[in-house]
C-alpha cells in the first residue's frame, strides 16, 4: 500500500488526494545534496544543502518531541524534490507500507525557500515520524492536524483563523465523522484547520505521547473508549464540548493580549466553563520548538 500526505500551498489551489498505488518522482535538473537520511534534488546547490540539513534537524527534533527518542537511521535515504517558486509553501509525502513498517517514502516541497524551511518541510518530516511510529496510515485528521504543530507561528495563526471561520459558519465536522474520514473532503482547508485545532487541544491536555496512544487506541478499539481511557472524558460528545470550550478560551486569550482592559470581564465569563479543561499555561511546553533555519531568509 502507498499512502500520500498532501500539504496545500494555498487554500484555492488545494486538491483532494486519496490513498493510491504508485508514486513517480520526476527526474530533475539542478543540484543534489545527500545527508544520512535524505537526498535532496533542488534547482541550486545552496537550496539543496539547506533543505537537506534542515530536514535532518527536523527529523531529530520532531522524533524526540513526539516519541521521546530519535528514529534509527533509515536504510535508504528519503528522496526530496524541491521546486522553488515565489508563492507559499506546500508539500507531498508518499509512503509504502509492508508488514507494519515503512517500505519506501518520497517527499516533494515547493514554494519560497524561507517558507519551505519554516513550514512545509517540518510538516512533511513529521509525516515520516508518524509513519515510522504507526507502521501504516495514520487517521488523516490526526496526521495532518498534528503535523501542523511542527510549523511556525505564522501557520498557527492562519489555521486558528481558519477554524474560527469554520465554527462561525458551522462548517465543522462532528468528531465522530472527522475521526473516521479516510478521504480529504471538498473543504480541505476547513478539514486541516479543525484537525489542527483538535490535535493542539489534545496535546495541550495530555502531551504528545498520550495523543499518539489515543489515536492508536481509538483507531483500533473505538474513539469513545479511547476518550475515556486517555483523557477521562465520557466519549466524543464530551470531547467535542471540551474542545469548543478550549477554543473559546484560546480566542479570548488572544483578544486579551490585544486589549488588556477587558481582562476582568472575560475572566468572569469564561473561568467557570473552562476551568476543567484549560492547560497549565498559555505557553505550551509540548509544541515543537525547532532551531531557526540556517542561511539567508527573506521575511515578508
Amino acid at each position: 500500500m502507498v499512502a500520500r500526505r498532501f500539504t496545500p500551498a494555498h487554500p484555492r489551489s488545494a486538491l483532494a488526494l486519496i490513498f493510491i498505488v504508485g508514486f513517480c518522482l520526476p527526474c530533475l535538473t539542478g543540484a543534489s545534496y545527500r545527508t544520512a537520511n535524505f537526498v535532496v534534488e533542488a534547482p541550486t546547490a545552496d537550496a539543496a544543502r539547506q533543505v537537506a540539513d534542515r530536514a535532518e534537524v527536523c527529523r531529530t527534533s520532531i522524533a524526540k518531541s513526539w516519541l521521546g527518542r530519535e528514529l534509527p537511521p533509515w536504510t535508504t535515504p528519503c528522496p526530496v524534490r524541491v521546486k522553488l517558486t515565489r508563492g507559499e509553501a506546500g508539500g507531498l509525502t508518499s509512503f509504502g507500507f509492508h508488514r507494519g513498517k515503512v517500505s519506501d517514502q518520497s517527499m516533494s516541497v515547493e514554494g519560497r525557500l524561507d517558507r519551505i524551511l519554516a513550514s512545509s518541510l517540518p510538516h512533511e518530516v513529521t509525516h515520516t515520524v508518524f509513519a515510522a511510529y504507526f507502521g501504516g496510515p495514520m487517521p488523516r485528521w490526526a496526521d495532518e492536524g498534528a503535523s501542523l504543530l511542527s510549523e511556525d507561528l505564522r501557520e498557527f495563526q492562519r489555521h486558528d483563523q481558519i477554524v474560527e471561520d469554520l465554527l462561525a459558519r458551522r462548517g465543522n465536522f462532528p468528531l465522530d465523522r472527522l475521526f473516521v474520514a479516510e478521504e480529504y473532503p471538498s473543504d480541505l482547508m476547513g478539514f486541516y484547520g479543525q484537525g489542527y485545532s483538535v490535535s493542539r487541544f489534545l496535546v495541550e491536555m495530555g502531551g504528545r505521547p498520550r495523543f499518539l496512544q489515543f489515536v492508536r487506541d481509538g483507531s483500533k478499539n473505538g474513539w469513545d473508549g479511547a476518550s475515556r481511557t486517555h483523557y477521562g472524558l465520557a466519549g466524543l460528545v464530551e470531547l467535542d464540548r471540551a474542545w469548543r470550550s478550549w477554543h473559546t478560551w484560546q480566542k479570548e486569550s488572544v483578544a486579551l493580549e490585544n486589549a488588556p482592559a477587558r481582562v476582568q470581564a472575560v475572566q468572569a465569563t469564561t473561568a467557570t466553563a473552562s476551568a476543567a479543561i484549560i492547560p497549565r499555561s498559555g505557553n505550551d511546553p509540548h509544541l515543537v520548538q525547532l532551531p531557526t533555519p540556517a542561511g539567508p531568509v527573506t521575511r515578508r
